[in-house]
């Protein structure tokens, strides 16, 4: 006999995998990454294809300061996003989500926007 997970949600309430697979339309993976990742009832029993994107919690990546000895970075910047093929680290050799894994990227393309907007040298400024 198998035992049913039980998420609490946001009002205090009580759910399972498959109730919220029975009300949303939802696969069991897609039922379980969404109690995983929320706790709001609303969104939680929200139809299938119903949340609109805008919705979704963004991840703002913070860059943590490099560490220096003797004049050496420890731990270089560009360190965050290495892979060795489907998987991405940070710095620190910690895997990083996909979260995360977004807002670098969006990190980076900021930072790569602002050099180019103070470059005088680059007479192209059409971004992709």
């Amino acid at each position: 006999m198998t035992a049913t997970i039980k998420y609490e949600l946001s009002d205090g309430s009580i759910t399972t995998v498959v109730e919220v697979m029975e009300r949303t339309g939802l696969s069991r993976i897609g039922a379980h990454r969404r109690l995983k990742n929320m706790n709001d009832v609303d969104m939680i029993f929200t139809r299938v294809g119903e949340i609109p994107r805008d919705s979704y919690t963004k991840y703002t990546w913070i860059s943590e300061p490099v560490r220096i000895v003797w004049g050496i970075p420890i731990n270089p910047e560009y360190l965050d996003g290495t892979t060795d093929g489907n998987t991405v680290y940070n710095r620190d050799g910690k895997v990083l989500t996909y979260a995360e894994r977004v807002g670098l990227a969006n990190y980076r393309d900021k930072l790569r926007n602002e050099w180019r907007d103070s470059s005088t040298n680059i007479k192209n400024k059409q971004r992709r």
